[in-house]
């Protein structure tokens, strides 16, 4: 019996070791409940990402200045006009109704309906209209060496193009011939101008229309129409190649003396224009605005107007 009590006595002392053992290396077990919350930490890391991109998205509103200023860079030819407080226009006055001379007060000022655009053009950029006066065909050569802004009364053709850029046409017009009074009812045809002397502006469209279309005529190429008229008048020449608002002012000017034929000449480029020098897009841009508001507001045609009312009665009293 005693062995017996020793033996079970020992094995309960056996069992609770055992318990004990157990015990200790199964705490450990609990600690995979803890892995959720490690997983939960990476996500918890990508979160960042996500409060970064309002950052990004701020980005544009600081571009808006660079912007800005290449606004301010894209004018520079306005800016130059703006700074030195003159817009200078090119012009050869002996054009009526575009560009003529007036005695005010004593002295001689270019006005015409060149001259008051140019004028609009020059109050919408808040400066001063200049005139340069110059021979015609020195316009264009004086635009191309910034020598004067821009140029009156143009036909852009496509010779020229090729060495100044031109707005948009601001009057369209064809060209016609002045004859003396009383024979207008002898050129109705090209053919009828054949051996005869056709006079034309040096330099213009008009010059080159008598010179390469009517080959079977003579030519007569004078730097001013006045002179032209002047040579009509006393029969030097039996017409003369002018557009048709320029020949209409002086035979309004000397009904007794001048006359328009029925022929006109159909022309492919045709109108006037204002040249600039290449490159200059912002003022080009800026002019054709003007024209285009001066065109929609009925002013175009009121300065037109107004300049062919003052050219008849100017020529008229020379």
């Amino acid at each position: 019996m005693k062995k017996t009590a020793k033996f079970l006595a020992l094995l309960c002392a056996v069992l609770m070791l055992v318990t004990a053992v157990t015990g200790c290396t199964s705490a450990p077990a609990e600690e995979p409940a803890a892995s959720p919350e490690a997983t939960e930490t990476p996500a918890e890391s990508a979160a960042p990402a996500e409060s970064e991109a309002p950052a990004a998205s701020e980005e544009p509103a600081a571009s808006e200045t660079p912007a800005e200023s290449a606004a301010t860079e894209e004018t520079p030819t306005l800016d130059a006009i703006r700074e030195r407080g003159q817009l200078i226009l090119g012009t050869e006055s002996t054009y009526p109704p575009f560009e003529f001379i007036v005695i005010e007060n004593g002295a001689s000022v270019g006005v015409g309906f060149d001259v008051s655009l140019a004028q609009a053009i020059a109050d919408k950029l808040g400066v001063e209209l200049v005139t340069s006066e110059m021979a015609f065909d020195s316009l264009i050569p004086a635009v191309q060496a910034g020598t004067v802004d821009i140029a009156a009364s143009i036909t852009p053709t496509e010779e020229r193009k090729q060495a100044v850029d031109f707005s948009d046409n601001y009057y369209d017009t064809t060209n016609v011939f002045v004859v003396r009074k009383g024979e207008e009812g002898n050129f109705t045809s090209k053919e009828s101008f054949d051996g005869k002397t056709i006079g034309a502006q040096m330099g213009t469209a008009q010059n080159t229309l008598v010179v390469e279309d009517m080959t079977n005529a003579q030519s007569l190429l004078l730097p001013k129409t006045t002179t032209l008229i002047q040579e009509l008048n006393t029969g030097n020449i039996d017409a003369i190649c002018l557009e048709k608002p320029v020949a209409d002012i002086y035979v309004a000017a000397y009904p007794d003396d001048l006359a328009v034929c029925s022929y006109e000449v159909p022309v492919e480029e045709g109108g006037v224009a204002i040249p600039v020098a290449k490159g200059q897009e912002d003022l080009l841009n800026f002019i054709n605005e003007v024209i285009a508001e001066m065109k929609a507001n009925g002013e175009m045609e009121r300065i037109y107007q107004e300049a062919c009312t003052l050219a008849i009665d100017q020529i008229g009293d020379e």
